[in-house]
């Protein structure tokens, strides 16, 4: 009698760990949050305004129903992260509105520090290094990005390379979902919130955008970074999306934690 071959046996080969990124620039903001005092942000009790402006509302739904779009609950797992601004919370509230409008589950992380803006320790000093800047007519981008004050450790404020190593840090952990988290065969959608600080750095290591020609991430815009992994393989394959700009042949070095672009 002839051996039946039964294919059910036979191993299945692992599918790709797949982990796509879409960090979004807050929405414009009235920036309630830097002029309220300790008493009302307490009166408040966690119930925070958006502060976002009508604009703002506009520019972060119109980013959000475009990656949407791009979003399959059938196959896709989605978590938010945010920073703990309330303008980026405020951007996150309408993502979680658009979410389930659509009927996509949203598993939500808690506040992400990692991706907040940099961190203002002294604010006596900082009004004064942005009053003595303000006649430059530099915007706020450009000054942190390019000028010699941002540059150096300071115990005054959180300087311009210290937040690079912060996204950097976040980048490191992203790749090593995709080489390590059992996704069973679905896709990792992590649709964050974030500042210019954090997100003109790696526009500028992928995309050799240039902040100080008006190039940098401006509210309510994305950029997408998508990890495939091969278990098999193990090879990593990185590519990125920004302003309908397509690069693939990327590198991100885990020692140095930086993105390298190969040429095509």
């Amino acid at each position: 009698m002839r051996e039946q071959i039964s294919f059910e046996s036979k191993e299945k080969e692992p599918k790709h760990n797949i982990v796509i990124v879409d960090f979004l620039r807050h929405g414009t903001t009235e920036y309630q949050e830097n002029f309220a005092t300790h008493e009302e942000k307490a009166a408040m009790n966690g119930n925070y305004p958006r502060d976002l402006t009508p604009k703002g509302e506009q520019e972060v739904r119109a980013t959000v129903e475009k990656i949407v779009k791009t979003i399959n609950p059938e196959t896709d797992i989605v978590a938010l992260w945010s920073s703990p601004a309330w303008r980026a919370q405020g951007s996150e509230e309408i993502l979680i509105e658009l979410l389930e409008e659509h009927k996509i589950p949203v598993h939500k992380d808690s506040s992400i520090s990692s991706m907040r803006n940099f961190a203002q320790h002294d604010k006596e000093f900082m009004n004064e290094l942005w009053t003595k800047l303000a006649p430059t007519g530099k915007s706020a981008e450009l000054m942190y990005a390019r000028d010699p004050e941002f540059q150096e450790k300071n115990d005054k404020f959180e300087s311009q390379p210290e937040v690079k190593r912060r996204a950097e840090r976040v980048f490191h952990y992203i790749q090593s979902l995709a080489e390590k988290a059992d996704l069973q065969g679905k896709r990792l959608r992590i649709i964050g919130v974030s500042h210019f600080e954090f997100l003109n750095p790696m526009i500028e290591e992928i995309f050799g955008a240039k902040v100080e020609k008006g190039e940098g991430v401006v509210k309510g815009e994305e950029m997408s970074v998508t990890f495939d992994f091969d278990p098999q393989s193990k090879a990593m394959k990185i590519s990125a999306d920004f302003r309908g700009e397509h690069k693939d042949k990327i590198t991100f070095d885990k020692n140095e934690r930086h993105f390298e672009v190969s040429a095509n």
